[in-house]
């Protein structure tokens, strides 16, 4: 039979053990989710840049999309919006001074708004 102190040593060896396994799943558990998350960041930071005739036929014909808005940002790139006739399809699109044309947004469902009257506000 174990004694008292032969009985709390072998109880706490144990409990370390089971410490260091369970310290250890979390730290892999930890790496793992970090891999993971650069993976992702490092995706979504590619941009989708073409050569700006090239994208404009690819959205016309694929999609049928055409420009329905423009702005003029101020560090000298253009926006524009393109959509399908029926709004099903849009794509936003960014052209630095370099010339450089990428995808910045693309979806489903545009509706494009009225401009509001320039009527006074009484």
């Amino acid at each position: 039979m174990l004694n008292f102190v032969e009985y709390t040593t072998q109880s706490a060896l144990r409990n370390a053990g089971m410490r260091s396994v369970i310290s250890f799943g979390i730290a892999l558990l930890f790496f793992a989710a970090t891999l993971v998350s650069f993976q992702v960041t490092d995706a979504s930071a590619q941009s989708a840049c073409f050569e700006r005739t090239a994208l404009m036929k690819h959205l016309s014909g694929k999609f049928e999309e055409a420009p329905v808005a423009a702005g003029l940002a101020a560090n000298g790139s253009v926006l524009e919006v393109f959509s399908s006739p029926d709004g099903v399809t849009w794509t936003i699109v960014l052209t630095q001074p370099n010339g450089a044309t990428c995808v910045m947004a693309s979806g489903e469902s545009w509706m494009g708004m009225k401009k509001p009257k320039k009527d006074k506000v009484s």
